[in-house]
């Protein structure tokens, strides 16, 4: 026995031992901010400052030695978030992580970003190699390079075995490729559309998948003067929708932002406010930095792996930015020659397609070989999709974004500097995709709004939301509009401006065509921002970034409730039919009504449409940005044929429908949640978790991720905290606000804002996420800009030296 105990306390200390080694390991693996550092390259010293909130505050004596010193601290923050987007961009995850990561590959390969980056440096970068803002990408790089090939190696790469490599210039401009791909919700959308249309037919398709709803609110504009294979196509959207879910960097999917003029604030300036909206994953998404050197002063949030701000603001003015949601990409059927795999057919002739030979690394298995096909029409994206290899006609991806070179880094760069409004409007007419709403304020008391992006003039028969035919030549786009055209507004009459990725109203032209999200968020905004009040302050403007109401629920469920037969619904049916009637639309923690209602939602979603499209088309359908935004039309008509369910012999009316899914929703929360429904509180249903790359592994992995943490918020109210609504019957957060910041121009330096997480890329840091909590209760924290305040409150000083 005393043999069995000295072996228990040998194995007890040694643990310890092991426990005390891992620990002081990790620490180790932090980076020193309190010391000196050479670094090759700088002309002059350069000191970085880090607040209590570990943003870097960097003062160079010139702007190269500027963005070198970001390079370097950006990667020292975030260096694993940096190589694994620019691996996801470029279709290398399957190096570290095998097969499981090839689908993901293949697509991002078949897309070509590495080529299109090399044509944007060609032709843009290298055409211009004194130009300040290539100077600046240069810069930056070098900084990176010199992280990765002298600090400390973040854990992640241990744990995964990732060998650290130099970034390039290719490597900045691919990052910048995904973030536009991310945006383009045609990918998503184009296929179910066809598909929906050649099996069901127009009325179909248009009570599910039509334009901007008449009653809907339009952005306002200063107007100007003067079958078996359909399906197959469908479920390309799926798998698109599982390499998205499960991809190590989050996409986009819309924003709010608007700009109150200086007329309606207590200040007498111009009030900008901004949340994005992305999916979450941990780090966050954004990284903040202040810039300054002399004759430039900057506060941005960053992207992993690019030198400008997407988003930022300096002492003249600033600016926020939300998805435009344009359509910029259209797919074309080919007609493919059966004699000849090779060819497809235009007009009147037989044409050969473009081959590229692409070969992807697999981690423990052989290189997998693909051939890129291109079309005059663009890449084909068959052999990208397994549903869609065997289908006889290929499909052609045309893309705004593949028609020209990038410009977003002199844009975003050239903005960052500017001065005015009229500076910013000329740095934007040079983007082309993915298309942007940029909003912008400024201390002279400006305010204005443009749609960015490069608009296609499209044959007025052509619907872009299905596949057009390649073969006539009569469907493909005929030219551009003049950037003049684009919506966009300067100093409106009524003193506010904003955008919720909802429809912008006609420049003159004819609606921009796109896929615009519900105008729930634009009906609330319009509801709280367009009043008589005249003293808006950063706080009430918080109160309205952090609102959890759609007042759009309301409306719709006092025209479907009354539909629903109340003498068929069970006891606990009926209640549940009560309360919702009852419901102004909040989505609070305490909150039972929209547990009942999106429980009720998903039943009625079961009940209308997945009898049509079938499990798999159906799980990518839910989520779809036009079927959302038509959801409400769909329930109020009553005459929609998507009521009758295909596989019975009856006819299902809407009543029926209805009245079944109340009684569904109710049963299913009772087998979920209990019987008591003062227990069924949105908090126990509705969460936020920030999940890590390495967040899978067993037992480590949840040191990675964040959460979860009950969230307040739903579906389309302005703090967007969005969710699968699906058979389980709990809703965790998928995106929302990537960031919330407030800017008041009449004091720069004391804007505000909240990052869902924290500043850090490295989990042992405090910063890692040390926002979190502050996040989901709507706070907020300083963007601070004055040096002697920043003194009062370092963490930590770095002094880089040449």
């Amino acid at each position: 026995m005393k043999i069995f105990k000295k072996i228990l306390l040998g194995l007890l200390v040694l643990l310890v031992i092991a426990a005390i080694g891992i620990y002081f390991w990790l620490q180790s693996t932090k980076p020193n901010l309190n010391t000196e550092l050479q670094i090759k390259g700088l002309k002059a010293p350069v000191e970085v400052i880090y607040d209590d909130y570990g943003v870097p505050h960097i003062y160079a004596q010139n702007e190269e030695d500027l963005f070198h010193a970001f390079g370097y601290v950006h990667a020292q923050d975030r260096l694993f978030q940096m190589e694994l987007v620019r691996r996801l961009a470029d279709g290398r995850l399957s190096e570290l992580f095998g097969d499981k990561a090839l689908a993901s590959d293949k697509f991002f390969r078949t897309l070509s970003f590495r080529k299109h980056a090399q044509w944007t440096i060609d032709s843009v970068l290298m055409k211009n190699p004194e130009a300040p803002f290539v100077k600046a990408a240069q810069a930056y790089i070098k900084g990176v390079n010199e992280y990765i090939q002298n600090g400390k190696t973040p854990i992640e790469f241990s744990i995964i075995g990732i060998k650290k490599t130099p970034f390039e210039m290719a490597d900045m401009q691919i990052i910048m490729g995904y973030m536009g791909f991310t945006f383009a919700e045609a990918f998503r959308s184009e296929a179910i559309s066809t598909m929906i249309q050649n099996k069901y037919g127009p009325e179909y398709l248009k009570d599910v998948m039509s334009a901007w709803p008449a009653t809907e609110p339009k952005i306002p504009v200063q107007a100007q003067e003067s079958i078996a294979s359909s399906v197959a196509l469908a479920k390309m959207s799926n798998q698109l929708t599982s390499i998205e879910t499960n991809a190590p960097f989050p996409p986009y999917h819309g924003s709010n932002g608007w700009v109150i003029a200086g007329s309606k604030t207590k200040s007498g300036k111009p009030i900008l406010s901004n949340d994005t909206h992305i999916a979450f994953s941990q780090p966050s998404v954004w990284y903040e930095a202040h810039l300054e050197c002399p004759n430039f002063k900057f506060y941005g949030n960053f992207l992993a792996g690019t030198p400008v701000g997407a988003l930022g603001h300096s002492q003249y003015g600033g600016w926020g930015l939300t998805m435009f949601e344009n359509d910029d990409v259209d797919f074309f059927r080919e007609k493919a020659n059966p004699a000849n795999a090779n060819q497809v057919w235009y007009k009147d002739h037989w044409e050969d397609l473009k081959i590229r030979e692409e070969f992807i690394k697999v981690k423990d298995a052989a290189d997998v070989k693909i051939n890129v096909k291109t079309s005059r029409h663009g890449i084909l994206m068959n052999d990208s999709f397994d549903k869609m290899t065997d289908q006889k006609d290929p499909i052609a991806l045309w893309w705004v974004f593949n028609q020209f070179p990038s410009y977003h880094l002199e844009a975003f760069y050239n903005m960052a500097h500017a001065k005015n409004a009229a500076e910013v409007g000329k740095a934007v007419s040079k983007l082309t995709s993915p298309g942007l709403n940029i909003m912008w304020g400024d201390t002279e008391g400006n305010i204005a709004w443009w749609a960015a992006g490069k608009l296609p003039k499209r044959p007025a028969h052509v619907n872009p939301m299905v596949i057009l035919d390649g073969s006539t030549g009569n469907d493909e786009p005929q030219g551009w509009y003049d950037f003049s055209l684009n919506p966009q507004i300067l100093n409106p009459k009524r003193g506010v401006l904003y955008t919720a990725n909802n429809q912008p109203a006609d420049m003159g032209n004819g609606l921009v065509a796109g896929y615009y999200v519900p105008g729930n968020r634009a009906s609330r905004i319009e509801e709280l921002i367009f009043t008589d009040k005249k003293d808006w302050t950063q706080e009430s403007v918080r109160a309205v970034i952090n609102d959890v109401t759609s007042s759009s629920f309301k409306g719709l469920l006092k025209d479907i409730l009354p539909v629903i037969q109340v003498d068929k619904l069970t006891p606990s049916a009926k209640i549940g039919l009560e309360k919702l009637s009852k419901w102004d639309g909040s989505h609070d923690l305490e909150d039972i009504e929209p547990t009942i209602y999106y429980r009720f939602l998903y039943h009625f979603f079961v009940n209308t449409i997945k009898d049509e499209l079938g499990n798999e088309v159906f799980k990518a359908f839910e989520h779809n940005g036009n079927f959302k935004r038509n959801m409400a039309s769909l329930m109020r008509n009553d005459a929609s044929p998507w009521w009758d369910n295909i596989s019975t012999k009856n006819k299902e009316t809407r009543t029926e429908i209805l009245t079944k899914s109340m009684n569904e929703a109710l049963e299913s929360l009772e087998k979920q949640l209990g019987n008591d429904m003062t227990a069924w509180k949105w908090e126990k249903v509705h969460t936020l978790t920030h999940n890590h790359p390495l967040g899978i592994l067993p037992v480590v992995g949840k040191y990675f991720s964040v959460g979860p943490l009950a969230a307040p918020g739903g579906r389309e109210t302005i703090n967007n905290l969005d969710f699968s609504v699906d058979s389980s019957g709990t809703y965790k957060v998928t995106y929302g606000p990537a960031l919330r910041r407030i800017i008041d121009f009449s004091d720069t330096d004391h804007s505000r804002s909240v990052l869902p997480t924290g500043q850090s890329g490295n989990f042992m840091s405090k910063h890692y996420n040390d926002q979190a909590e502050m996040f989901v209760k709507g706070g907020s924290r300083p963007e601070l800009m004055n040096r002697a305040e920043i003194e009062k409150v370092k963490t930590g000083t770095l002094i880089l030296k040449p």
